[in-house]
């Protein structure tokens, strides 16, 4: 791992501080914090372009409408015997 230091504002460090739990370092706190950021970034990219797929792929569009009105959360019927 690439050794990097940042340097923050007083201000932000305390913030920082506050913010991370106490079991944690400030540094592996800071990892985790631009880490799951890019996590996120990540998502909502994918989640854009699946928007403009569906947006130009009616049959897509279609299936993900069939899939999002299928009633999920009821039970399934019972097969006769």
């Amino acid at each position: 791992m690439q050794a990097t230091t940042i340097k923050l504002d007083p201000r932000l460090h305390s913030a920082i501080r506050r913010m991370k739990p106490r079991e944690q370092s400030l540094t592996g706190y800071v990892r985790e914090l631009v880490a799951r950021e890019e996590k996120r970034a990540a998502l909502e990219g994918a989640a854009e372009a699946y928007s403009a797929l569906l947006a130009k792929n009616r049959d897509e569009a279609d299936a993900m409408a069939a899939w999002e009105s299928a009633p999920l959360a009821d039970n399934p019927k019972r097969r006769r015997k």
